[in-house]
C-alpha cells in the first residue's frame, strides 16, 4: 500500500550522507524498513541502499546558500564545469539565444541530463552553436524542495544522453498554506546590476484526509543590466602587462588604410574610446558607452501540481510548468571593412565581395592634406570603420517553455507501477532594435561620399544611415515533444541474503524541431550579427525498453544489473549495461563501485543545420602571416568561419567506472570519496575552439581556409579567407578524479549548533587525443578542448552553518584553483591564471510570527577575479563563465507564511 511517507521520503543513494547531516545520529547508514525511489535506479528499496554516488542540495541548503535561480545551484556542484555550459554571461556577443544549462564534468549541457521529479525535460528550441541543452531557466526554481545529482552516467536507467551524469529537480508536494517573499540586492559597487524577484506558493488538500493536494507557485524575477565599464577588470580591451588585446582596427573616427602603399592614422589624438596602441589608433569596445556585460533579463516561472489518491493503492497526478524569459542584451556599434568578407549570395556581393569602404577623393571629407603626405591623394581611400551612426547593437531573446506531465501509479499484483504521459514545447524569438545595418543599404551609402566617416554628419545624413538598420524578428525556433513513460519493479524470487528485485520498463517520443531565422538573414545581409542563419525543419522518433535487476548476494553485499536498449530514427540502436555494487561491512561503513557504457546521439541541430557564414571575435592573429605582413588583416583582428550540421556525425559512445565508499567515523561525521572514470570516443564538438586553430596550425590547419598567395609576400601563405567551425567528432577523451562529500553536525550547545558541509572535485586527468594519436591534458588549462570554459584541478564548495533559536547563519566558499591562461605573457612564457576564492554570508531571522527576515552578501570581500587574457568572450579581462562581475553583492529578503 502506497503510504504518506513515501511520498515524502524519496531518498538517494548518497542519501546516506544526506540522512546523517538532516538527523545528526549514527544511523544514517543504517537501514529502515521503508521503501523509497532512489535516483539513479527504477527500483524502490530500502532506505539508505544504493551503489552509485549522487549529491543532494536540499531547500534548506539551497536558501542558506543565496541562489535565486537554477543556474545559481550549479556553483554548489563542484562536479559542475565552466568548461561546456552556457549562462547570460555567454549571451554577450554570442548567437546562444540566452540559454543557460549545466555541464557536469565539463561535457555540456547535451551530455547532462535533466529531470524534474524523475521525468525528462524537453531540450532547447533555439539549440545552436554548443547551446544545447536543457534551459535551466525554465525550472522553477520557488518550486524547487531538493536537487538530487547523480554523477555517475546512468544511460541504463534515464537514456542515452547521461553520459555526464543526472540532474534531478524534486519539486514539492504536500504543502497545504500560503507563502510569500519579496527579494532584493545591490553590487556595493557603482553601476548596474541590480536584481529583485517576487514570490508566491499556495498548497491546499490533504492526501490522508481530503484524497488529494494541490500545490501553485508563481515568481518573477528581474536582473538589471551592468556595464562593462562598470568594472575595473573589464573596463579595457588591451593590457599589454598580461599580452591581452582584444580591441578593433575598425574605429571612429575611420582608420584609412592603402593596402601595399602603407597607412596613416587620420586623428593621431584617438579620441575616446578610441586608444593608441603605438602604432595606430584602436577601437577599446570594453569602454564604448552603453556596452553590456550583464544584459537586462526578465523572468516569469509558473508551477503546478496536483495528485488525488484513487483508493489506497493507486493514486492519479499531473504537474506542468510555464516560463518565459526575456533577455535584451547591448553591444558596441558595429565594424565595416575590408577585414569582413560579404557573402556570396547576397545581392552586392559582385560589387563589394568584401565589406570595402572607399572614400571617393570627390567627397568633401576626403582628407587631402594627410592623403598628400602619405602619397596617395587622388585615390579612393579604403576605409576601416565603425558604424556610430547606426547605433549600439541592441537584441532581445525570448524564451518560453511548458511542459506537462499526467499519469498514475501504485500497486498491483505486489508491484510498483508507474505510468504517464509527457508534452513539451519551447520556443525561442529574437528581435533587433537598433545598430544592424543592412550591407546592401550601407555601404554604398558609405561609399557615395556624402558621409563623414572622421565626424560627426548633419540630422540629414545621420537619418539615412540609422535608415539602413535592419529593425525586426531574425529568429523563430521551436521544439516539441511528447512521450510515455511506464515502468514497474516488484521482488520476484527470495534468495537466503533477501529479495531478488526486477524493474523492466518501456519509453518512446518523438521529438521536432524547427529553426524559421528571417529570410534575411540566409543572405547574410544584416552585417554585425556574427553569422548568416539558415532555416531547416527534422523530426526524430526514439522508443527504448530496459530492465534492471537488483541482487542480494549476501547480508552486507548486494549488487546490481541494468541494461537498455534504445532505438533512434535517425541514428540506429544502441543496447547499454550497467553494473554495480554496495558492500557494508559495518553499520557506518560501506563501499560502492559502477561500471556502465553510453551513447550520445547527434542532436537534430548537430546533424540537420544548414552550412552559414559567422566570424570571430576580435583580436585574433594569423600566426603565419601576421609577423610578416603586420597587416590588420592579419593581425588583431576577426575572421570569417563556417558554421553548421555534419549528417555524418557518429553519436559518442562512453565508458563510464566509479568506485568509492562512505564512512561515519562518529555520530555526526560522514566522510565520502568516489573515483570516477570517464572513457569517452567520438566526442561531440561545435568545431576546435578558434583560439586553439589558431594555435596550432600544424595539427589543426585542414580547418582553414586560404586563399591565394599574394605578389607582395611570396614567402607566406595566403590570407584566411574562412576557419572551419562544424560540428564534429573528436577522438577519445580520458577524464579521471575523484569527488569528496564530507558533513559534519555537532551536539547542540548554548551558543547554538554547529554544522558543516564540504563539497568538492579534484581532477586527475582531462586529457583529449590529438590529430597524431597522441593525448593532450587540459586539467587547468583555459579555453581548451571539449568546449570553451574551465577544468580546475579542484574546485569546492564549504559551507558552515549556525542555528540558535529564531536565528541562523551560513559563511559559504566557492573555491577554485588557478589554471593556465589562452596566451602567453608579453615574453612568450606560459601564463598563470591564479586562483578564485568567493565568501558568502547569510542570516536570517524567524523570531516573529510568520515572518522570516533575511540579509546576506555575496562575495563578501569584494574579490576581484584574475587577470586572463582569453580572447573567447566578449567580456575581457577576466573569465565570465564563473566569476559573477557585480562583485560584492548585498541583499535582503522578507518571507511570510501560515498553514
Amino acid at each position: 500500500m502506497m503510504t504518506k511517507q513515501i511520498e515524502h521520503r524519496r531518498l538517494l543513494l548518497a542519501g546516506v550522507i544526506a540522512g546523517l547531516y538532516a538527523s545528526g545520529t549514527g544511523q544514517a547508514l543504517a537501514a529502515a524498513d521503508i521503501k523509497v525511489e532512489i535516483t539513479g535506479s527504477n527500483i524502490k528499496r530500502i532506505e539508505g541502499e544504493g551503489a552509485l554516488p549522487v549529491q543532494t542540495i536540499t531547500r534548506d541548503e539551497i536558501n542558506r546558500s543565496g541562489a535565486q535561480n537554477a543556474m545559481e545551484i550549479m556553483n554548489l556542484i563542484s562536479a559542475n564545469n565552466s568548461a561546456g555550459n552556457v549562462s547570460l554571461g555567454n549571451v554577450i556577443g554570442s548567437l546562444t539565444f540566452s540559454n543557460q544549462t549545466a555541464s557536469l564534468r565539463g561535457l555540456g549541457g547535451q551530455s547532462t541530463l535533466v529531470l524534474v521529479n524523475g521525468k525528462r525535460v524537453g531540450t532547447f528550441g533555439g539549440a545552436i552553436n554548443g547551446a544545447e541543452g536543457v534551459n535551466l531557466a525554465s525550472i522553477p526554481f520557488s518550486a524547487i524542495e531538493r536537487v538530487e545529482v547523480l554523477k555517475d552516467g546512468a544511460s541504463a536507467v534515464y537514456g542515452s544522453d547521461a553520459i555526464a551524469g543526472v540532474i534531478n529537480f524534486i519539486m514539492r508536494q504536500d504543502y497545504a498554506g500560503v507563502e510569500a517573499t519579496a527579494w532584493g540586492g545591490t553590487p556595493t559597487r557603482q553601476g548596474g546590476g541590480d536584481q529583485y524577484n517576487f514570490k508566491a506558493t499556495v498548497g491546499y488538500g490533504d492526501l490522508t484526509k481530503d484524497k488529494y493536494n494541490v500545490f501553485l507557485t508563481a515568481s518573477f524575477d528581474q536582473q538589471k543590466s551592468l556595464l562593462q565599464s562598470d568594472r575595473n577588470f573589464s573596463a579595457h580591451s588591451y593590457n599589454d602587462s598580461i599580452n591581452l588585446d582584444t580591441s578593433s582596427g575598425n574605429t571612429f573616427p575611420g582608420f584609412v588604410s592603402t593596402g601595399d602603399i602603407g597607412s596613416f592614422v587620420q586623428f593621431p589624438a584617438c579620441p575616446n574610446p578610441n586608444f593608441n596602441n603605438g602604432t595606430r589608433c584602436r577601437f577599446d569596445p570594453s569602454q564604448y558607452p552603453g556596452v553590456e556585460q550583464i544584459p537586462d533579463t526578465k523572468q516569469l516561472n509558473f508551477f503546478g501540481s496536483g495528485r488525488y489518491q484513487i483508493n489506497g493503492d493507486w493514486q492519479a497526478y499531473m504537474f506542468g510548468s510555464y516560463a518565459k524569459q526575456e533577455t535584451n542584451y547591448v553591444i558596441q556599434p558595429v565594424p565595416l571593412s575590408d577585414q569582413f568578407s560579404t557573402p556570396a549570395n547576397n545581392p552586392i556581393y559582385a560589387q563589394y565581395p568584401l565589406n570595402t569602404i572607399l572614400l571617393p577623393p570627390t567627397s568633401p571629407y576626403y582628407p587631402h592634406q594627410q592623403a598628400i603626405a602619405a602619397g596617395v591623394d587622388g585615390q579612393p581611400l579604403n576605409i576601416r570603420y565603425r558604424a556610430v551612426e547606426n547605433g549600439n547593437r541592441d537584441t532581445t531573446d525570448t524564451n518560453q517553455q511548458w511542459n506537462i506531465v499526467t499519469g498514475a501509479k501504485g500497486t498491483a499484483w505486489n508491484w510498483d507501477w508507474d505510468g504517464s504521459f509527457n508534452y513539451g514545447q519551447n520556443t525561442t524569438k529574437q528581435k533587433l532594435s537598433g545598430g544592424f545595418p543592412l550591407l546592401s543599404r550601407i555601404l554604398p551609402l558609405l561609399n557615395s561620399g556624402v558621409v563623414n566617416l572622421f565626424g560627426p554628419n548633419t540630422p540629414e545624413v545621420t537619418q539615412q544611415i540609422q535608415a539602413t538598420n535592419y529593425n525586426g524578428p531574425t529568429f523563430d525556433g521551436k521544439l516539441t515533444g511528447y512521450g510515455i513513460d511506464v515502468k514497474g519493479s516488484g521482488d520476484v524470487y527470495t534468495l537466503p541474503a533477501g529479495a531478488l528485485a526486477l524493474a523492466v520498463g518501456v519509453q518512446a517520443g518523438k521529438e521536432t524541431l524547427t529553426q524559421n531565422p528571417a529570410e534575411i538573414l540566409a543572405t547574410g545581409d544584416v552585417s554585425g550579427y556574427g553569422g548568416n542563419l539558415a532555416p531547416f525543419s527534422h523530426s526524430r522518433t526514439v522508443w527504448a525498453v530496459f530492465g534492471e535487476l537488483n541482487i542480494p548476494i549476501v547480508k552486507t553485499v548486494e549488487g546490481n544489473i541494468a541494461l537498455r536498449y534504445d532505438h533512434y530514427s535517425d541514428v540506429g540502436s544502441t543496447t547499454n549495461p550497467k553494473v554495480s555494487i554496495r558492500w557494508q561491512p559495518l553499520p557506518t561503513f560501506l563501499m560502492r563501485a559502477s561500471w556502465g557504457t553510453g551513447f550520445l546521439a547527434p542532436t537534430l541541430y548537430e546533424l540537420w543545420n544548414s552550412t552559414v557564414q559567422g566570424v570571430t571575435q576580435p583580436g585574433l592573429d594569423d600566426p603565419l602571416r601576421c609577423p610578416t605582413t603586420g597587416d590588420s588583416n592579419d593581425c588583431s583582428t576577426q575572421f570569417t568561419t563556417s558554421n553548421g550540421g555534419s549528417p555524418d556525425l557518429k553519436p559518442t559512445k562512453s565508458n563510464q567506472t566509479t568506485i568509492g565508499g562512505v564512512w561515519e567515523p562518529v555520530s555526526g561525521m560522514s566522510l565520502g570519496l568516489d573515483w570516477f572514470y570517464l572513457d569517452l570516443k567520438d566526442q561531440l564538438v561545435p568545431g576546435v575552439p578558434i583560439a586553439t586553430i589558431l594555435g596550432n596550425l600544424n595539427q589543426y590547419g585542414y580547418l582553414v581556409t586560404r586563399g591565394p598567395v599574394q605578389p607582395a609576400f611570396p614567402t607566406v601563405p595566403g590570407p584566411i579567407t574562412s576557419i572551419y567551425q562544424h560540428w564534429l567528432n573528436l577522438g577519445q577523451t580520458k577524464i579521471q578524479g575523484v569527488d569528496v562529500d564530507a558533513r559534519v553536525k555537532l551536539p547542540a550547545t548554548d551558543v547554538g549548533q554547529f554544522s558543516a558541509t564540504v563539497t568538492g572535485t579534484y581532477y586527475i586527468q582531462y586529457q583529449i587525443q590529438q590529430g597524431d594519436g597522441s593525448f593532450a591534458g587540459f586539467v587547468s588549462s583555459a579555453f581548451q578542448l571539449p568546449a570553451t570554459g574551465i577544468t580546475p584541478r579542484w574546485k569546492s564548495y564549504i559551507a558552515l552553518n549556525w542555528n540558535y533559536g529564531p536565528w541562523a547563519a551560513t559563511l559559504g566558499n566557492s573555491y577554485q584553483s588557478s589554471y593556465i591562461d589562452v596566451q602567453t605573457d608579453p615574453d612568450g612564457n606560459l601564463r598563470r591564471v591564479g586562483s578564485l576564492s568567493l565568501w558568502d554570508v547569510q542570516g536570517s531571522y524567524t523570531g516573529f510570527k510568520n515572518l522570516t527576515l533575511t540579509l546576506g552578501a555575496k562575495n563578501l570581500f569584494d574579490t576581484n577575479p584574475p587577470l586572463t587574457n582569453q580572447n573567447n568572450t566578449f567580456q575581457v579581462g577576466f573569465d565570465p563563465s564563473y566569476y559573477d562581475a557585480r562583485a560584492r553583492f548585498v541583499y535582503g529578503s522578507l518571507t511570510y507564511s501560515f498553514k
